[in-house]
């Protein structure tokens, strides 16, 4: 296969060569040009006609040995203008060589498409409903899936039914990302149950949309998954209205029963109650991606260092996300020296954690720096609590 595929590229090059002390030339090719870069045939072995060819394609494509050996395995390409016209059409598109090896590297086929017939339509679907600039070639060559489906038969049919729901360019680009298989299964008869089920319960549709953006899967999920973690959501009385209403159905829809028990286990282990557990997950539906042993650190630490009971941290339940080392423990060591000179009150608040780090810079930092000038070293870096 790999010498056919350098017999295809010799001859559209013209190369001819000879043997002994003769040079090796090839003529001007204008498209191809700006893919090529100046070679000596001193460089390959002059004997070995393969190589020649093998390299050139390598600089023409601007792709690796590696990558042109595993193309040559995979793809029979019939001609190298084909190929050629469709790397010259996605570098006009935007797609610089690493995108192009990483699309021909997970779509091989890629090269094998009618550049003008097939290809073009999908790029121009694709920049019409917003993947402009470099996201086109970023998301393509990552989701290379998108390319392999008929525009008239699903990209566009899919795209319309999803702007139906008012959704704009920025926000579809975002499902897109997040949900590529939005874009190419049947979500006819996948996803409009499911919206019609979630209206009917009184979830808007920009509540929806949330679902589309960020959790999309959940939306593509197999009914019986979708039931189980709709009716769940249902039970936590979780308000239909709210974004977190997204984000616990997204949460709950891919992650399997038995880890869900899990997770709750964990906690009431740390000497929660069920209820306690089922509250903070609906404030924060994100802590269940959190891990047994980073849970078990955030809440010792809360509850043994800084004195919180499961309620209050159950009322600041975001602070379970947040990372002990950057940010809580530094924080937590400013402000008990803080504490301990009587420059502030005493007693650690869910806001000290919450507010940004400029604001606590400003609050915490820079208006006590003078009276407390360790602290300005104490907030890079980690310290415990006293």
């Amino acid at each position: 296969m790999f010498r056919r595929l350098c017999a295809a590229v010799h001859n559209r090059l013209q190369v001819t060569a000879t043997f002994g002390h003769r040079r090796t030339a090839a003529p001007s090719c204008p498209h191809f040009l700006e893919f090529v870069k100046p070679y000596s045939a001193s460089s390959v072995g002059a004997d070995d006609p393969s190589s020649l060819t093998a390299s050139s394609l390598i600089r023409s494509c601007g792709i690796s040995d590696r990558a042109a050996l595993s193309i040559s395995k995979k793809v029979q390409l019939d001609t190298l203008d084909r190929a050629l016209s469709v790397l010259t059409l996605l570098k006009d598109y935007g797609f610089d060589e690493a995108h192009l090896v990483r699309l021909v590297d997970r779509l091989p086929r890629v090269l094998v498409m009618d550049a003008e017939k097939t290809l073009r339509p999908k790029l121009e679907h694709f920049r019409r409903i917003g993947l402009v600039g470099t996201a086109l070639s970023e998301i393509l060559s990552a989701k290379p899936v998108l390319l392999g489906y008929s525009v008239e038969k699903r990209l566009l049919p899919n795209a319309e039914l999803l702007k139906s729901f008012s959704i704009t360019n920025a926000k579809l680009v975002n499902a897109i990302k997040s949900s590529p298989w939005l874009m190419t299964l049947d979500i006819r008869t996948k996803l409009l149950p499911k919206v019609d089920a979630l209206r009917a319960y009184g979830v808007p549709d920009d509540v929806i949309l949330v679902l589309f953006t960020g959790y999309g899967y959940a939306l593509l999920t197999d009914t019986a998954r979708f039931n189980e973690a709709f009716d769940k959501i249902k039970k936590m009385g979780i308000c239909p209205k709210k974004t977190t209403f997204a984000r616990a159905l997204g949460m709950l829809a891919l992650l399997p029963e038995k880890k869900w028990v899990e997770k709750v286990e964990n906690f009431m282990g740390l000497g929660w109650s069920q209820d306690n557990v089922l509250e903070a997950f609906s404030k924060q539906p994100h802590i269940v991606r959190i891990s047994t042993e980073k849970t078990r650190k955030i809440v010792e630490f809360l509850e043994e260092k800084l004195g919180w009971t499961p309620e209050h941290t159950v009322k600041y339940a975001v602070v379970l996300s947040m990372s002990l080392e950057k940010r809580l423990l530094p924080r937590c060591a400013v402000l008990s020296i803080l504490m301990h000179k009587g420059l502030i009150k005493p007693g650690f608040t869910g806001n000290h954690f919450l507010m940004s780090s400029k604001n606590f810079q400003m609050e915490f930092v820079t208006k006590y720096q003078e009276q407390a000038p360790e602290i300005v070293e104490v907030i890079k870096g980690v310290k415990s609590c006293r």
